[in-house]
């Protein structure tokens, strides 16, 4: 593909009529109305008037591990699976990891992603004494490896704890040296209050130290007693840390009573705190709950979905489909207008870039072409046919391309092929 090159005959979301999209280089450089005299170059990309969007964001996923599950050493397959406590068993994979193993797993799992049209993604990138610093080692591979695929940042993350596992911190300021871009952190792992509070304190040192921002797990779980983000946002102040941190999960704050929750929620705009909800969360047979959107949203919070684990100790299924996780979050959040499609359309796209440091809003010249193609018309279309087709174009070449063959409307097959 050229330098220079149109996506034509394009539906652009909030715009009448059809399309062109332009492309210099790694950059949009400007839409025009389509028009029947126009001639085009056989290097340019008929949309046949699906909908050109921004390319999708993954702002919360753990690669180490995603397929570990179906990738169990022989013997250990029983056991694992047996084990009910989704910690234990997530802990004995995580045992079993190699560098090797971790980058074949996470680029299969890059290239999952960028068939689904994500061109950015934040992987999460288990630092313990259980697994060391194999998983980082392979995630840096497999990153180098798709860099061709989609923008990768890394984030450190102490999984098992940093008083419940002593030598945990010494290891994230390897991985900080070693190439990680962010610290990471899940306080409620902790056995008592105090502990939680000086994971969290360790976890700002060492970003102040190595001026990284922080990525950190928060109250993951429906209970009460889990009160860590509220911690969290008077910490970020406290530094003068707004508008580096990412809270993820934060379910608690569902079942705190309105006051409590409101409270929570205005110091968490106040500090610039991104939240990532997580819609396929699931746990302990049951769900673990999707934090309180709409009122985050309504409170000026940067709010995105993010996909979590795949096909590990802790979930079994995930798709890594930005599309899925946009339906589920408006079900879940008990969305139901049709404004809500572009509330949860931003927080796989626009909102989600920038979460990941890129500028937010819709498509439009001067942004970098990070952009998907899907054969449906509109937003609505789209997340009603998750898996339909569609081309993956990152830094401005085609990347990835999802065909979806249908006999009498209903899809047969789905091929997904990358350049």
């Amino acid at each position: 593909m050229s330098e220079n090159w149109v996506i034509r005959n394009a539906s652009l979301h909030g715009r009448e009529g059809r399309w062109n999209v332009h492309i210099d280089g790694q950059m949009i450089t400007d839409l025009t109305p389509a028009r029947e005299s126009d001639v085009y170059s056989t290097s340019d990309e008929d949309a046949r008037g699906g909908l050109v969007s921004r390319a999708f964001v993954e702002p919360h996923v753990h690669p180490d591990k995603s397929y570990s599950l179906s990738d169990l050493p022989e013997g250990l397959e029983a056991s694992v699976r047996s084990e009910e406590d989704s910690f234990a068993r997530a802990a004995q994979i995580k045992a079993g990891f190699t560098a090797d193993n971790v980058e074949r797993r996470a680029l299969r799992a890059f290239e999952l992603a960028a068939s689904n049209g994500v061109t950015k993604l934040r992987a999460t990138a288990d630092v313990d004494t259980l697994a060391g610093l194999r998983g980082l080692e392979g995630l840096l591979r497999a990153r180098d490896r798709a860099e061709h695929l989609l923008d990768v940042e890394i984030v450190a993350f102490p999984q098992e704890g940093l008083s419940r596992d002593p030598g945990a911190a010494a290891l994230l300021e390897q991985a900080i040296e070693m190439g990680a871009d962010f610290i990471g952190g899940w306080p409620n792992v902790e056995a008592t209050r105090q502990a939680q509070e000086d994971h969290v304190r360790t976890v700002f040192d060492l970003a102040q130290r190595f001026d990284v921002g922080v990525d950190i797990h928060a109250d993951c779980f429906l209970d009460t007693d889990e009160q860590m983000l509220e911690f969290i946002a008077d910490e970020t102040l406290r530094r003068g840390f707004p508008g580096r941190v990412l809270a993820s999960h934060c379910v608690a704050l569902e079942l705190y009573d309105d006051a409590t929750a409101a409270r929570v929620i205005e110091k968490v705009a106040a500090a610039g705190i991104t939240v990532a909800v997580i819609p396929l969360n699931l746990a302990d047979g049951g769900p673990r709950g999707l934090s309180r959107p709409q009122e985050l949203l309504a409170a000026g919070v940067n709010v995105v979905a993010g996909s979590d684990n795949m096909n590990d100790g802790w979930y079994p299924l995930g798709t890594l489909n930005p599309l899925d996780r946009a339906n589920m979050t408006f079900f879940g959040g008990s969305f139901d207008g049709e404004g809500d499609v572009d509330t949860v359309w931003d927080m796989i796209s626009g909102a989600a870039w920038q979460a990941l440091g890129d500028p937010a809003g819709e498509l439009r010249p001067g942004l970098p072409a990070e952009l998907v193609i899907l054969d449906a018309p509109t937003r609505a279309a789209a997340l009603e046919r998750p898996l339909g087709g569609l081309v993956t174009v990152h830094r401005g070449r085609v990347v990835a391309r999802r065909a979806v063959r249908t006999t009498w409307g209903a899809a047969v097959t789905n091929e997904g092929s990358h350049s």
